[in-house]
């Protein structure tokens, strides 16, 4: 429960305001060209103004790149670990790889939650949207449950996809290349006086990750008594998905927007080298509704209100020793309420209110269990929590060059937890367009069913290493975090730089004890240090330039981890014995370079590069040696004339065939590429 004082901190922190009435806006404007921003405070601000360090990335970016999968494009943003358990399983993460869920980070698609039970991760290849869909990305890096409650210890990711009115016609893609690429995909739009509207219907295959040539790491293959880690590329990945947008504006006052979508997913999982895990499809289905309304008040405020209900299902069938079946029905409702008004001509406030529920049901029929762990063939197990959450944030101009944000959310996790998340930035601007941040945050993460109760499956692998025995007691994870920022632009340069240092503490937190308890624990205390830069460039109209770096830093209690049965994998990372430390890339960098061309030829390069590293969850076999990769694009519009235009690109991937493996050692990526026909009429 919170202390009195807490209560009070709360309230004192957001209600600064009416001291600073005689400061006036008609001073020096600052305002900054740089993107404007909507996740960080639930304000609309310049990034200048934003009380956390974020990263854009827009629609030129996302084209510029040539990926096709959604959690690819986060390599493009400083300190991000993309990572793939297998081909159709990638994770996100921010300060290394913590384990193949990534359970720290919160993901959004027009802000709808897609963090789900029962491990409390984001299902990439269940999303009922594809990469053409999104507009923009914004990346929150480092904490920001003050906005987005729990699970937000690590970060944000809010993705924004088109709007109803931003696609106008038809339009017809198909892409096809190595490794089984096989997309196809169909949208239309329309544009009205009072109603717009957008749909897409597609279909995305492909055939995961190569073979390996060569043992893992030159380990040999006898001493993990394994015969076919060579050849185990099984991680294909089919997914049919259609999502409806419409916006309905009758008046300059009102608007209601409609959103609904559904995916099925067949994914290959398992090992041929697995007993407990062996090669069979998982098959995932995902739907969601979403309902959202915005009314414009007097003196610039506004008042909005959106509700979505999401269900996710997925079932595996197998062979362990006898037939096993495994099932997990998911399903969300959330409803939020948000006031944004401006309280003087200097300072506004946004506060709020959300409800949610999820239901979780597990079951699964398996009698090796009873042979492999001494599990009853049968077992199930089921959850209701229903959680809320309060909200504000507050932005004070002090003075034209001195802006402060503060803000905090009261959040009940449906676990009998109740935790308060501030924060507070104070933003100086040096010049019009040079400014300083500096921040600390607080954030929580709630535990996952997963971790809390073992008899919850896990989809994709047998998770059961005891049915009997359960997590109880488990507290929430909490993250302090301090920040100095530093944003430029220098127009005569035609350049702007991103800064930033940051230290973030994470205690209490929860890990799987591999001693004989076989269960969740708290008890995990990590420090991340480090310093992150984006340099943008133009070097004219037409090209354009920009460059992410991330240098960090981990330690953890490692005698605290050594006695849970982590060794620190001292063989492969001779640097530590910190079974944390080596977990996070010491250095990664990304550069992406677009060039617009004569005659309608587009052409853009991305290099990528990081550390060797330990994944935490995974034995040394996994060790990844340095990634170095570089893509390429280029592309060709034209204009047939009777109203059709098109685009023809090509995209190489690892141009240069740098042979490495992603996260697990079988996940071997050689140069692949692709090619795509888009038309438009």
């Amino acid at each position: 429960m919170l202390s009195k004082k807490q209560i009070t901190f709360s309230l004192l922190l957001l209600a600064c305001r009416a001291v600073y009435a005689a400061d006036s806006s008609s001073e020096m404007d600052y305002y900054q060209e740089f993107p404007v921003v909507l996740s960080a405070s639930r304000l609309s601000q310049p990034l200048s103004e934003a009380p956390n360090a974020m990263t854009v990335i827009d629609r030129k970016m996302i084209v510029a790149s040539g990926f096709r999968t959604i959690p690819d494009l986060f390599k493009l943003v400083p300190g991000m670990y993309v990572g793939y358990y297998k081909g159709s399983q990638p994770f996100v993460s921010y300060h290394g790889s913590p384990d193949q869920y990534a359970r720290r980070m919160q993901v959004m698609i027009d802000g709808r939650s897609i963090y789900m039970p029962p491990a409390s991760t984001v299902d990439w290849a269940n999303l009922p949207i594809t990469i053409e869909d999104i507009e923009r990305i914004e990346v929150i890096r480092g904490p920001a449950a003050a906005s987005h409650g729990a699970n937000s210890t690590q970060g944000v990711i809010s993705i924004a996809t088109r709007d109803a009115g931003g696609a106008e016609g038809k339009q017809l893609s198909i892409t096809r290349g190595s490794k089984g690429v096989n997309d196809v995909s169909a949208r239309y739009g329309k544009r009205g006086d009072v109603f717009d509207y957008r749909m897409t219907l597609a279909y995305t295959a492909d055939n995961g990750f190569d073979n390996l040539t060569t043992p893992p790491n030159n380990y040999p293959l006898t001493k993990f008594k394994a015969t076919s880690l060579l050849n185990n590329s099984n991680d294909s990945n089919q997914a049919r998905l259609l999502n409806y947008r419409a916006d309905y504006h009758p008046n300059g006052i009102d608007r209601y927007d409609v959103q609904l979508g559904l995916n099925r997913d067949v994914q290959t999982v398992g090992w041929t080298d697995s007993v407990g895990n062996p090669v069979h499809d998982l098959l995932s289905n995902s739907t969601f509704l979403q309902l959202g309304w915005i009314r414009l008040l007097d003196d610039a405020a506004e008042l909005s209100m959106h509700y979505y209900h999401m269900e996710q299902r997925q079932h595996e069938a197998f062979t362990v020793v006898t037939p096993a079946v495994q099932s997990s029905d998911m399903s969300r409702d959330e409803i939020e309420l948000q006031h944004t008004l401006h309280l003087s001509d200097v300072n506004r406030l946004v506060y709020g209110a959300a409800w949610r529920n999820d239901r979780l049901a597990a079951q699964g029929y398996a009698q090796a269990l009873f042979l492999i762990y001494g599990a009853a063939p049968s077992y199930s197990s089921s959850s209701n929590t229903h959680e809320y959450r309060l909200f504000a944030h507050d932005e004070w101009r002090i003075t034209p060059q001195l802006l402060l944000n503060t803000g905090g959310m009261i959040e009940g996790d449906g676990m009998g937890h109740q935790d308060l998340s501030p924060r507070i930035a104070l933003n100086y601007h040096l010049s019009p367009m040079q400014t300083v941040r500096m921040g600390m945050s607080v954030a929580y993460r709630t535990p996952a069913s997963a971790e809390s109760r073992f008899r919850v499956l896990q989809p994709g692998a047998l998770f059961v290493p005891n049915a009997t025995v359960n997590s109880p007691g488990l507290m929430p994870e909490r993250m302090l975090s301090r920040e100095l920022g530093y944003l430029g632009e220098f127009p005569d340069l035609s350049t702007s730089l991103d800064l930033r240092l940051f230290s973030d503490q994470l205690s209490n937190g929860i890990f799987y004890d591999k001693t004989f308890t076989g269960t969740f624990v708290n008890g995990m205390s990590v420090l991340y240090q480090g310093f992150e830069a984006t340099l943008k460039h133009a070097f004219n109209e037409n090209s354009d330039l920009s460059v992410n770096f991330a240098h960090e830093l981990a330690s953890s209690n490692g005698p605290a981890m050594l006695a849970a049965g982590y060794t620190g994998f001292i063989s492969s990372a001779p640097w530590t014995n910190d079974s944390l430390s080596g977990n996070t890339p010491r250095n990664s960098a990304s550069l992406l370079y677009a060039l617009r061309l004569p005659h309608d030829y587009a052409f853009s390069t991305a290099f990528y590069y990081q550390d060797a590293m330990q994944p935490f969850d995974r034995g040394v076999i996994d060790f990844q040696p340095i990634q170095r990769r570089m893509d390429a694009r280029i592309a060709k519009t034209f204009n047939q004339g009777g109203g059709v235009k098109g685009e023809v690109a090509l995209v190489l991937q690892n141009l240069f065939d740098a042979k490495y493996t992603d996260y697990v050692a079988n996940n071997a990526f050689n140069r692949r590429g692709y090619a795509t026909l888009t038309l438009n009429w």
